[in-house]
C-alpha cells in the first residue's frame, strides 16, 4: 500500500499564520516555514513562552510534530497545546486544553499523537520546560496533521461502513454456527435412532433365538 502523504496545516504554504507570540520569542514565524537553518529563540528563563498558530481552516488534529535542529541551544521538554475556534478568544475558558506532552533530548523531529483528536482553527504552544543550561531556548518548526471538515466527515462514514461490514460478518458467522449445531444435532438424532434400531434388532433376535432353544 502506497503511503499516505500527511499535509501540514501549520505550513505557510498551507495558509497558517503566526498570530500571537510571547515578547521574548525572536523568529517566531520560522516556526511555520520548514527551513531548518531558521527558528524561534528567546531566553530560557523566560517561564511565559507561548505562540498562537492560526490555521487557514476548521481542523480535527491528530498529530503534533516538533523539531530542533540547533545545537548549541537548550531544547523544549514539556509543552502544552490548547485550541480554540475563534480568536481572540473572549475569556480563557474558550482554549480547550489539549495536554501537556514531554520531548525527548535530542535534536531532529519528534511526532506526538493528541490523547483526543480535538477540532482546532487556532492552537496555542505553552512552552513549560527545556533541557540543558544553555540561555537560549530553540524551536525549529511546528507541524500540524490531522483532517479538515470534509476529510473528517468522509473517514467517520468509511468507519461507519467499515463497522457495519464487521457486524454483518459476525452476524454471518453466528449463522453458520447455528447451522453447523443443527447438523451436529441432527446427526446426533440419526445416529441415535440408528442404535435403536440396532438395539430392537438385537432384541429381535435375541427372543427368536431364546424361542427356538425352548422349543428344542
Amino acid at each position: 500500500p502506497r503511503e499516505k502523504l500527511l499535509v501540514d496545516y501549520a505550513s505557510k504554504l498551507a495558509g497558517a499564520q503566526i498570530l500571537e507570540k510571547s515578547p521574548s520569542l525572536k523568529g517566531a514565524s520560522n516556526l511555520l516555514t520548514g527551513d531548518i537553518d531558521r527558528y524561534a529563540i528567546a531566553p530560557c528563563q523566560d517561564k511565559k513562552l507561548y505562540v498562537v498558530v492560526g490555521l487557514s481552516e476548521d481542523i480535527l488534529v491528530k498529530q503534533i510534530k516538533l523539531s530542533n535542529y540547533e545545537r548549541y541551544s537548550s531544547h523544549v521538554r514539556e509543552f502544552q497545546i490548547l485550541a480554540s475556534q475563534e480568536y481572540p478568544a473572549p475569556t480563557a475558558e474558550y482554549w480547550a486544553d489539549l495536554g501537556v506532552y514531554e520531548a525527548k533530548s535530542k535534536s531532529g523531529e519528534q511526532a506526538f499523537e493528541l490523547k483526543e483528536p480535538a477540532w482546532a482553527r487556532y492552537l496555542k504552544f505553552r512552552f513549560l520546560s527545556h533541557y540543558g543550561k544553555e540561555h537560549y531556548c530553540t524551536v525549529s518548526q511546528i507541524k500540524v496533521h490531522g483532517s479538515t471538515m470534509l476529510q473528517g466527515f468522509h473517514e467517520q462514514w468509511i468507519e461507519s461502513e467499515k463497522k457495519g461490514r464487521e457486524l454483518s460478518g459476525e452476524e454471518g458467522e453466528e449463522e453458520e454456527e447455528e447451522e453447523e449445531e443443527e447438523m451436529f444435532e441432527k446427526k446426533e438424532e440419526n445416529v441415535s435412532v440408528s442404535k435403536t434400531k440396532a438395539e430392537r434388532e438385537d432384541d429381535h433376535n435375541h427372543d427368536h433365538d431364546h424361542n427356538h432353544d425352548r422349543d428344542k
